[in-house]
This record gives C-alpha cells, sequence and structure tokens, in this order.
C-alpha cells in the first residue's frame, strides 16, 4: 500500500492521470488519455519511459489509454518508474 500511496501523491502533478484505487492487489491502473494519444501508449512507456507494464487494452477496449504498473517491488524502484512517466509526461508540454 505504501507504494500505490507513493504513485497516487507523485502524481498529483498530473491531475488528469486517473489512478484507480486498490482492489486488493499491487497493481495500479493508471490511465494516461488525457495526456498521450491512443496510439503512443505503447511509445510512451516502453521507448520514452523505459517501463515494461501491462497494457490497458489487454483487458478490453475501453481500457485502451490505460497502463497497469506492478507495485510489487522496492519503493526505490516505484519512485524511479514515476519519475520516468513524470518527466515525460513533461516534455510532451502537457
Amino acid at each position: 500500500y505504501g507504494n500505490y500511496r507513493t504513485v497516487v501523491e507523485e502524481m498529483k502533478e498530473f491531475p488528469d492521470v486517473y489512478i484507480a484505487a486498490l482492489e486488493g492487489t499491487y497493481l495500479a491502473f493508471m490511465d494516461l488519455r488525457n495526456y498521450v494519444p491512443l496510439e503512443q501508449t505503447k511509445e510512451f512507456t516502453q521507448e520514452k519511459c523505459r517501463l515494461a507494464v501491462d497494457y490497458g487494452e489487454w483487458f478490453g477496449e475501453n481500457w485502451k489509454g490505460f497502463i497497469r504498473l506492478n507495485m510489487g517491488t522496492h519503493p526505490d524502484i516505484v519512485k524511479k518508474a514515476i519519475s520516468n512517466i513524470k518527466d515525460n509526461l513533461r516534455s510532451m508540454n502537457v
């Protein structure tokens, strides 16, 4: 839960990134649609942020533009992942 709280707090800079409430798991669904064009979600996360995530469309078309971030790791790794996301969102001039 601590890693989830870190993600939520760190992403407050981008208020239009919706982060779904945890449902008894260590996976956070993040909605990037307000900042990243749908067709660029994979490029954004893989090439720019250098992250391996699950993509929302794997769970249905309505989830396209979401990523699922695994937070079941050391807090420093979660902080680095979020830092990569934030840095790249900033570079998109959002």
